[in-house]
């Protein structure tokens, strides 16, 4: 365990010398099919950060615990991942659309609070 951390440790911190080098873009992706969260574009060496799918995978599973309060993490999580694959990438679109539209920003840290069920 304390081989791994290390590890995990010393290639987090390649990483983050690597995050240095910058030519990080934030960019819809377009692929039919899929829904594409990033990627890494040889030719130009830059990364490119798609926020709209995980933010709506997140939104969704949020949603759907507050709506089914009485549903459990395993099938909060299933059915976010089964309503995921029915989305087009315009569906996407118009749920981040909504979710930019309603968000509120908070400054301070919101502590959790983790339920029995976990």
């Amino acid at each position: 365990m304390a081989a791994a951390n290390a590890e995990a440790r010393a290639r987090l911190a390649l990483l983050a010398e690597e995050l240095k080098r910058g030519r990080i873009v934030e960019a819809r992706l377009v692929e039919p099919g899929y829904h594409v969260h990033g990627l890494c574009d040889r030719e130009t060496d830059a990364i490119i950060i798609d926020p709209a799918p995980a933010t709506v995978s997140t939104l969704l599973h949020e949603l759907l615990h507050r709506r089914y309060p009485r549903w459990g993490e395993r099938r909060v999580a299933a059915e976010e991942r089964r309503l995921m694959r029915y989305l087009s990438d315009d569906e996407i679109r118009w749920w981040y659309g909504q979710y930019l539209r309603r968000r509120k920003r908070q400054r301070r840290p919101v502590a959790v609070r983790h339920s029995e069920e976990g």
